[in-house]
C-alpha cells in the first residue's frame, strides 16, 4: 500500500477480520462505515495482505470511478481497472398490452467507458 498513513483506530482489527474471512473461504464479507472513515483504505490494506486479484463491486458509476481512483492511489504498484456499463442512457424495449403500443430500445454508448471496459478485460486476460 502506497500511503504516508498507517491503519489507525479500529482499522487494523477490520483488516485482520476481513483477511481471516477471505482466507477461511467465507462467501460474503461486508465493510460498513460512514463517509470518510477509511473504508477504501481498509480495503486496500486487505487486498494487499491477501495478495490475490480482487473484484470490487459498486452500485453506481460515479462511486465506482471514485473508488477506482482511490484504490489506484493506495495500490499504485498494482493494476486497478474500472469496468462499468458503457451506456450513458439505456431504456429497454417494451410492449404495453392494454394500449398495444411498442416502444423500441433507446440507448447511447459512451466511447470512453467502452475503452475502459476493454482495458479492464485485457488486464484480466494478461494477468496484469
Amino acid at each position: 500500500v502506497t500511503s504516508p498513513y498507517s491503519p489507525m483506530g479500529d482499522q487494523p482489527q477490520a483488516i485482520r477480520q476481513l483477511v481471516e474471512q477471505v482466507q477461511r473461504g467465507d462467501k460474503y464479507s461486508v465493510l460498513r462505515g460512514c463517509t470518510g472513515t477509511g473504508k477504501t483504505f481498509v480495503m486496500a490494506h486487505t487486498i494487499a495482505k491477501i495478495g490475490r486479484p480482487t473484484l470490487v463491486l459498486c452500485h453506481n458509476k460515479t462511486l465506482a470511478a471514485q473508488l477506482a481512483r482511490e484504490l489506484r492511489s493506495c495500490l499504485a504498484k498494482n493494476s486497478v481497472q474500472l469496468f462499468v456499463s458503457y451506456y450513458n442512457h439505456y431504456v429497454p424495449e417494451s410492449y404495453n398490452e392494454v394500449s398495444g403500443r411498442y416502444t423500441a430500445k433507446k440507448s447511447s454508448i459512451n466511447d470512453e467507458l467502452d475503452a475502459l471496459r476493454h482495458m479492464a478485460t485485457r488486464a484480466l486476460l494478461e494477468n496484469e
